[in-house]
């Protein structure tokens, strides 16, 4: 088994989460209020989290999107650096 570069493994790292942050951007930029979030959410659920105001709500889906949307993106990542 060879011996593990930690140099080259932050090198990879540093040239490479770069990529996981522009998809979040490029996702964030294509982001249809009504289309990707409004119809895809369960409305009552959010009822009964005890949203009271359209802020709460919408920070509350956006959050939910992005988390969904992040686990692929990392888990992308971490693939690409395993089989570093």
């Amino acid at each position: 088994m060879n011996n593990l570069d930690v140099a080259q493994v932050c090198n990879f790292v540093n040239n490479n989460i770069v990529e996981f942050h522009q998809r979040r951007l490029k996702r964030l930029k294509k982001l249809q209020l009504k289309k990707d979030l409004l119809k895809k959410k369960n409305p009552y659920l959010f009822k009964a989290k005890n949203i009271g105001t359209a802020s709460e709500l919408i920070e509350e889906l956006l959050s939910a999107y992005l988390s969904s949307s992040e686990e692929r993106y990392f888990g992308d990542f971490l693939e690409d650096l395993a089989v570093f």
